[in-house]
């Protein structure tokens, strides 16, 4: 119940302070910091209000255009984003502010006709709350009606988009032209074009159907109007099945009276479908790719204006749906790409494990780790898979090392030792002999650094301090971490407080002080989540809850002072939780 009631105390106190903001816009009493609206951004993020998150980024974007820091099609693509989030939560208010912010946007751009359109569009948009702006609005609508009369008289012709109709077909086109060149996201671009057909016919619905040929079947996920998450059905039936068979243009005065209408729907929805104008999409080489579907006019029947306004969209945004469909293959493509890569790499990983139980799931830990540290130094995506892949194979060189060194219970010899050395250079030989993307072109590089040190004591290259690539320094303390905290054959695990002394003794020596720092602030409930990985235990949640408050660095501190005072009955608790899974994860 209390989260319920501050989630809605954060929605009313985060909507008034954008409010606020806004207000200093109406007003003309100062520009609003961007910081501010982009904190408030973030805020309705975390909550969940999906109509502030468009409200701000509406908001965000205008501030943005007006400081030069965003160019106009840029301005353009957030503002869409603000749109479809706004409609998405159903929110006439989002909407308003919305149509407010994109037709302030053209005003400046001196699209004076289509400045127009959208403040119009806001002050149509009734909000039942305490919170109008309809006077302001309408202060701008005038004022732009105003400029934009000047606009024609000056040049002595009518302007290019006629003032008095703002649903006029140029706009449409205009618009449509404009968003679909930004947009390659094909659900978005369906939504779309969806939107200004219905807008620009003035229809009640439309839906945009695109032809699977491999299917045989027409689909979308779009159908404005009906709420419909997606609809799919053989590309043969029914009137948009017909159109895309035949080709055919078919504008029905009376849906009842066709034979060639499918009643079955109407009656499933209760939907009364009165007109129809059906149409086929082309791509560039004059395929069809899919079908538009508009119902109901209402003030009439489709007109031959209407079929004409359709297939000059259509031309355009044939090309647009070819084309993000296309990207949307070619995305898949890399995709599947990347999740063969990364079934590779997770093979030739398991591969090394596979040869000895005892350094079994090593390779995995050792990852782990690492991708704990990078969450502590805020890596990006990009960056974390990187050195994720050279995490995974940072020992495949150990395939060239003999087995009766490999697994020697006891100590090697100078000879054996020299020997198993050799596993890094082989890494690096076997990766480099890898395809990797040019994105991930550093692997084999990172994969056979895990061994240098700090100082240029270490091996195959004795590279020493930052000439060390960033992941081989991240590397060395996970590898070092996991394998003196983990069983061999020679010995038994380190007591952990004496495992987490070597990294901070060894700190600006063996490792990168910056990457042990990062290491010991890791939460104890993700560090012991590690070391449990493939055992039969489980982290309890109180456990986790005892474990999260506290880090490696914590853990130790209260180890070594353990002599010199007592624990508080927290920390025993801590101390004690950890040490239970640390002594016995099997």
């Amino acid at each position: 119940m209390n989260n319920i009631i501050n989630t809605e105390n954060n929605y009313v106190e985060t909507k008034d302070k954008l409010i606020s903001l806004f207000n200093d816009i109406l007003e003309g009493n100062k520009r609003p910091n961007i910081f501010d609206i982009d904190n408030l951004r973030k805020i309705s993020i975390a909550i969940k209000a999906f109509d502030l998150v468009s409200f701000s980024m509406s908001m965000f974007a205008f501030i943005n255009y007006k400081t030069n820091k965003l160019s106009y099609y840029k301005t353009l693509a957030i503002l869409n984003d603000a749109k479809y989030l706004a409609a998405s939560s159903h929110s006439y208010f989002a909407q308003k502010i919305n149509n407010f912010f994109s037709g302030l946007i053209e005003f400046e751009e001196g699209n004076y006709d289509v400045a127009l359109e959208f403040i119009r569009r806001a002050l149509k948009l009734t909000i039942m709350e305490e919170y109008d702006f309809d006077e302001k609005i309408a202060e701008v609508e005038d004022k732009i009606q105003k400029l934009n009369k000047k606009k024609i008289i000056s040049s002595g012709k009518p302007s290019f988009i006629p003032e008095q109709h703002a649903e006029d077909p140029l706009i449409a086109l205009l618009k449509v032209g404009r968003t679909i060149a930004l947009e390659t996201n094909l659900d978005n671009l369906l939504t779309i074009i969806a939107q200004e057909i219905k807008l620009a016919l003035n229809a009640d619905r439309c839906t945009v159907f695109l032809l699977d040929e491999d299917k045989k079947e027409l689909w979308s996920k779009v159908a404005l109007g009906m709420n419909t998450k997606e609809i799919r059905f053989d590309s043969s039936l029914g009137l948009a099945g017909h159109v895309a068979t035949t080709g055919e243009t078919v504008n029905i005065k009376e849906a009842y009276k066709d034979a060639r209408f499918n009643k079955e729907i109407d009656n499933q929805t209760g939907y009364t479908t009165k007109t129809i104008l059906c149409m086929p999409i082309r791509n560039m080489s004059h395929e069809i790719v899919g079908v538009f579907q508009v119902l109901n006019k209402k003030d009439g029947c489709f007109t031959e204006k209407d079929e004409d306004l359709l297939i000059a969209i259509g031309s355009s945004a044939g090309i647009a749906l070819e084309n993000a469909t296309l990207f949307n293959k070619q995305k898949q493509f890399i995709e599947d790409q990347k999740m063969l890569l990364s079934s590779f790499v997770d093979t030739l990983s398991a591969s090394i494990d596979a040869r000895d139980k005892i350094t079994s799931g090593h390779s995995k830990r050792v990852t782990m780790y690492t991708m704990l540290i990078c969450d502590k130094l805020n890596f990006d995506d990009k960056q974390k898979e990187i050195i994720r892949q050279a995490a995974l194979l940072h020992d495949i060189g150990k395939i060239g090392i003999r087995d009766s060194v490999l697994q020697k219970e006891g100590k090697l010899t100078d000879e054996e030792y020299a020997h198993i050395q050799q596993h890094v250079q082989i890494t690096h030989d076997i990766l480099s002999k890898i395809y990797f993307s040019n994105e991930n072109k550093d692997v084999a590089t990172i994969a056979s650094s895990h061994h240098e040190k700090f100082n240029g004591s270490g091996y195959f290259r004795k590279l020493k301090g930052e000439n060390i690539p960033l992941g081989g320094r991240i590397l060395a303390v996970s590898d070092v971490f996991d394998a003196i905290t983990s069983k061999r054959h020679y010995r038994s695990k380190m007591p952990v407080e004496k495992a987490i002394g070597i990294l901070i003794k060894d700190s600006g020596t063996h490792f990168d002080k910056k990457m042990t720092d990062a290491f010991l602030s890791v939460e104890a409930d993700k560090i012991i989540n590690v070391i449990i990985t493939d055992t039969d235990k489980y982290l309890d949640m109180n456990d986790k809850v005892i474990l999260n408050k506290y880090t490696l660095l914590d853990l130790y501190t209260l180890m070594v002072e353990h002599n010199e005072r007592e624990y508080t009955l927290d920390e025993e608790r801590f101390v004690s939780t950890f040490l239970k899974y640390y002594n016995d994860p099997e």
